[in-house]
């Protein structure tokens, strides 16, 4: 590609991402390079490229003096497994959203974190959660309006099912019973 077409292959040298508009140094040809070049993005979407991810330089009216970069891109960490038609947001260290066929959004990543002042889930036929362990850390009243099914409860460490007292002035309790009835 000559040095005066208003399109160039570029790689990143180096991102400067703290600023409204985000900076790229970038190496074009051999021994061309360039500093302060914007990169525009598409709104709502942002991303910092990594030194050796690629991209577009255009320079408008052939003027090699400014620059911006257009699609900066990574093969050295895009998703290769996608379907025909399936999208991913991915990151360098593995963690990806996918869109997939079959109306599928898969999330991979070590910690998922929600932050948000209220969460709704409407499943219209079964949440399932599978998991090792559980914890719900709620400063407010959990309940549920209808029944559930446990195996085992229990209180300040001790199971319920197994839980004995005496009552009142009578004999100890039994075990619970089915039914709730009472």
């Amino acid at each position: 590609m000559s040095n005066d077409s208003p399109i160039a292959r570029c790689t990143v040298v180096m991102t400067k991402p703290g600023q409204r508009r985000q900076r790229l140094q970038v190496s074009i040809l051999e021994g061309e390079g360039k500093d302060d070049v914007e990169l525009f993005e598409q709104y709502g979407i942002t991303s910092i490229p990594l030194s050796g991810a690629g991209g577009l330089a255009l320079f408008f009216d052939g003027d090699r003096s400014h620059a911006a970069v257009i699609m900066p891109s990574d093969k050295r960490y895009r998703p290769t497994d996608l379907k025909p038609g399936e999208v991913a947001i991915y990151t360098n260290e593995g963690a990806r959203i996918v869109l997939k066929q079959g109306r599928i959004i898969e999330v991979e990543c070590d910690v998922y974190r929600v932050k948000t002042k209220r969460y709704e889930v409407i499943a219209e036929e079964a949440v399932s959660v599978t998991t090792g362990d559980y914890k719900l850390d709620a400063s407010g009243t959990a309940e549920s309006t209808g029944p559930m099914e446990i195996p085992e409860v229990i209180v300040d460490g001790i199971p319920i099912g197994k839980h004995f007292h005496q009552e009142h002035d009578g004999p100890p309790t039994g075990l619970p019973q089915a039914g709730g009835g009472g």
